[in-house]
Order: C-alpha cells, then sequence, then structure tokens
C-alpha cells in the first residue's frame, strides 16, 4: 500500500485516475506497486495529472505527491523504473 502523508494526495490520485477511466491506477493506488509495469502505469497517471491540471493551483500538492511515488517505488526496488519515465 501507498502510504500517504496528505489525505489529498490520494484524492488527487483517485480523482484523476477516476476521470481518465484508469481502472488499473486505481488498484495499483490502494495497494501499491509490485511490477515494473505498475510503476509505468502509475508514473504515466502522475504526468498526465501534471499536464492536465496546469491550470490549476495545485503545484505543491503535486510535488507532494511526487515525493511520495517517488520514495514508495524506491521501496518496492522500482526507483530506477520511475526515474526512467520521468518525462
Amino acid at each position: 500500500m501507498i502510504e500517504f502523508n496528505d489525505v489529498k494526495q490520494k484524492e488527487l490520485l483517485l480523482h484523476y485516475a477516476n476521470e481518465f477511466n484508469d481502472s488499473e491506477c486505481i488498484n495499483i493506488i490502494e495497494s501499491g506497486v509490485n511490477s515494473a509495469s505498475e510503476v509505468e502505469q502509475l508514473a504515466k497517471l502522475y504526468w498526465a495529472i501534471v499536464d492536465a491540471s496546469v491550470s490549476e493551483d495545485i503545484e505543491y500538492l503535486l510535488e507532494k505527491t511526487y515525493t511520495t511515488l517517488h520514495i514508495h517505488c524506491g521501496n518496492r526496488g522500482f526507483s530506477e523504473v520511475w526515474d526512467n519515465c520521468i518525462p
């Protein structure tokens, strides 16, 4: 399970995963990553959120969410996969 320091991070991810109809990411957000492909899917969601939220004032929340996801993926042994997904 991904350990969020702020419930707003999880809410943000779930909001956009639902908006994008991304049921795979919803499952990943709830249970955590277990494979490189899940890391890639989660990273795609994160960067899609960054692109979609340009007009919103949520930079601080995005930075906190990035850090949480990066730490989670690293703790699961997928730090390099996450880093390779940075556009």
